[in-house]
């Protein structure tokens, strides 16, 4: 009888014992996890420079429209909540062959440290807009009659 009781109080400190190993490298994972996760700021910066990088190749793609770089001063959420203060510069450069560069640089100081991403696209010749009859010069009329 005595062995029995001495065997359940083995496993039940055997059991209490590898709980707190589990909860000890669970709670080291956790930790690990935030700091070395996904930094939050460098995640709202790439959002923020793919959104702007796609509305600006979208009017850009077409005929007749020319960005012009600017500099916009405005704020990037993070996911605790709290408003980052983030300047997001469109450089806009001619390339050869009568493209254009586009590029988004976004910048801040976020806790004493100074971050920066930077995402660009090349657009190597606009298209027609939607809806507008194309001149091709160059080009010998069809043949009279030709199906």
């Amino acid at each position: 009888m005595g062995q029995r009781g001495q065997s359940l109080i083995e496993s039940i400190m055997a059991a209490a014992i590898a709980s707190v190993a589990a909860g000890a490298v669970l709670a080291s994972a956790i930790v690990a996890t935030a700091h070395f996760g996904p930094d939050p700021v460098q995640s709202s910066f790439a959002t923020a420079a793919g959104r702007e990088l796609d509305v600006a190749q979208d009017l850009e793609k077409y005929q007749g429209v020319a960005l012009q770089s600017r500099t916009l001063r405005t704020t990037l959420p993070l996911p605790d909540g709290s408003p980052l203060p983030a300047t997001l510069t469109l450089t806009v450069t001619n390339v050869p062959g009568g493209g254009r560069q586009l590029t988004i640089n976004t910048t801040t100081m976020w806790h004493g440290v100074q971050h920066a991403r930077s995402l660009s696209t090349t657009l190597l010749a606009p298209a027609p807009l939607p809806g507008s009859s194309l001149t091709l010069s160059g080009l010998a009329p069809p043949p009279t009659g030709a199906p």
